[in-house]
């Protein structure tokens, strides 16, 4: 069965929003999931400490938009190569020993097709 595929807009958003939550969203690998949990948690102790101290607006949307936008970058990532990692085994499953570039059979088990030098690997 296919698996589906991530919207790397809608991870970007989730993570801008509440920082992880994209990361969760796009599930590359355990460790990224675990690092969206700490980053969730760091989101909201920052919401928690910066209204009991009483953080200058300008300031505390400073840091929320560039924590959010480096978080939203990553996520995007994070879904575009949880969706290249898709596309490569869906390739491989329809045809395991060409390469989905350019067609030519391949043998053993190599990172780039010997033909045209796409990258077999994430």
């Amino acid at each position: 069965m296919p698996q589906v595929r991530k919207n790397r807009f809608l991870a970007a958003i989730y993570s801008f929003l509440v920082w992880g939550l994209g990361e969760m969203y796009a599930g590359v690998t355990n460790l990224k999931i675990g690092i969206g949990v700490i980053l969730m948690i760091f989101w909201l102790f920052y919401l928690v400490t910066c209204f009991i101290l009483n953080v200058h607006p300008l300031i505390f949307a400073l840091i929320y938009i560039l924590v959010g936008c480096i978080s939203a970058i990553d996520s995007y990532r994070d879904a575009d190569s949880f969706n290249m990692r898709i596309k490569l085994e869906e390739a491989r499953r329809r045809a395991p020993n060409r390469c989905p570039n350019c067609g030519k059979e391949i043998t053993g088990n190599p990172r780039f097709c010997p033909n045209c030098g796409y990258k077999l690997v994430i």
